[in-house]
């Protein structure tokens, strides 16, 4: 692909990016593809402005939540500019990588693969997909395990406390299957968003609560730090990791009603994140100090609360898995043409609900016999998540926009700090999943 260099670059907000189509473009779609099921041009149940912040904030706000009390523990007080930094560096990732996808005038590629195939090739395609595949189907996986375990310890002294864990994630694995098989696109599991969302909020306010009521029985109030430069890139590492969710966005945008309103709906869910963030992390931090525990749970008082909390994060990671599987799903289906004219609606059903199935059933029989998988998928996802959430997405930008001329030095200088920071992640996130082992 070769570019247009007569073309504004997309840093400017008048370039080509959704925000900026003319409404000749919005109205007739004959060469822009916007949605990855759709060759026609046409986006079936386009989703909303507010479906689409629900699902930012269902995929990006989960388990992460309960680390950051400790991580504020590491880096000090600092710890709360840590996420606001992180959430800066989300949001810019998450609009450039949009904007990629319309760096050729008068069309829209179709997937995070396609624009870094436009930037580095074929090779750079394969090996992104595979990352992004693979961090994607790792995290489901993790997510199986993670409500297989809480589940069992939830049912822990009943008559289903025999059952086991490799049961309750075989269940949760079925749970997900069912999903992604009657759901075909992203606006399908709108539903689950809600709920999922709501499940996080409801979980980071009874921590809250329970932290500041917790504080009145304190005695002496735990001791805490302003920064602690040595452990500052780890604590800026765990937070930058509960804010990877990129690879969802291009099917997010895709589905939407307006992509015009794309960015500032990522950045209005972004924002509200932080500031959720920010509540259970000060709170957590700021009761604990420095004898605070990972995850946050571990810290509170025990009781009903806590086990409810504990409920509410087993059904958001049930309910997210979906969402985040939908990236994998669709791009694969579309490479496959499984929505090909030539075939029947029934086939195109039929073709999907087998691909999904087989898929789900690889994932399951690893999430259940192999005994060190929670512990080996890190190591690779820390890897996978560092570079296709944090460093990939500014290296097609700058690749397939510098030639327009308009990057600054502070452009520049942030870019490059992206990316010293997703591959600061990469590293510390690799060591510590080996510590794990």
């Amino acid at each position: 692909m070769t570019l247009d260099t007569s073309q504004q670059p997309l840093l400017s907000p008048t370039a080509g990016s959704p925000s900026s189509l003319s409404s000749s473009q919005e109205q007739d779609h004959g060469s822009i593809v916007r949605g990855p099921e759709a060759p026609d041009g046409e986006v079936r149940n386009p989703s909303s402005a507010t479906e689409t912040f629900f699902h930012i904030v269902c995929i990006t706000a989960g388990t992460g939540i309960l680390q950051l009390p400790y991580a504020l523990k590491e880096g000090g007080w600092a710890g709360a500019f840590y996420i606001l930094l992180a959430a800066a560096i989300s949001a810019y990732s998450g609009n450039i990588l949009i904007e990629c996808l319309y760096y050729m005038p008068g069309m829209r590629l179709k997937s995070y693969s396609e624009a870094v195939e436009a930037a580095f090739g074929l090779h750079g395609r394969r090996i992104v997909r595979l990352l992004k595949d693979f961090n994607l189907l790792g995290v489901v996986g993790i997510y199986m395990v993670l409500a297989g375990i809480n589940i069992d310890s939830l049912v822990a002294g009943t008559a289903l406390d025999r059952l086991g864990v490799q049961f309750w994630i075989g269940a949760s694995a079925l749970l997900i299957w069912i999903v992604i098989v009657l759901a075909h696109k992203v606006h399908d599991v709108f539903v689950l968003s809600i709920f999922g969302t709501l499940t996080t909020v409801a979980t980071v306010a009874i921590i809250v609560w329970l932290g500041l009521s917790d504080m009145d029985y304190q005695d002496v109030r735990p001791p805490t730090k302003l920064v602690d430069i040595k452990l500052a890139p780890i604590s800026l590492a765990s937070i930058c990791f509960s804010f990877g969710g990129n690879l969802n966005w291009p099917d997010l945008e895709a589905s939407m009603r307006s992509p015009k309103q794309w960015s500032k709906t990522l950045n209005l869910a972004t924002a509200f994140i932080a500031f959720i963030y920010l509540c259970i992390a000060i709170v957590g931090y700021g009761v604990y100090g420095d004898l605070v525990k990972s995850p946050i749970l571990l810290s509170l008082p025990p009781g009903i609360p806590v086990v409810v909390a504990n409920a509410m994060l087993t059904a958001h990671v049930l309910l997210a898995s979906p969402i985040l599987l939908t990236a994998v799903f669709i791009e694969a289906e579309h490479d496959l043409d499984f929505s090909s004219a030539a075939l029947e609606p029934k086939t195109q059903w039929l073709y999907r609900v087998v691909f999904r199935s087989a898929l789900m059933l690889l994932l399951s029989f690893f999430a259940i016999f192999v005994s060190d998988f929670s512990k080996v998928v890190p190591i690779l996802g820390a890897v996978a998540a560092s570079m296709v959430v944090f460093v990939i997405p500014v290296a097609c930008y700058v690749r397939l926009f510098k030639s327009r001329g308009s990057f600054t030095a502070v452009e520049y200088g942030w870019c490059a700090f992206i990316v010293v920071v997703g591959l600061m992640c990469m590293a510390i996130g690799t060591s510590q999943a080996l510590a794990n082992l």
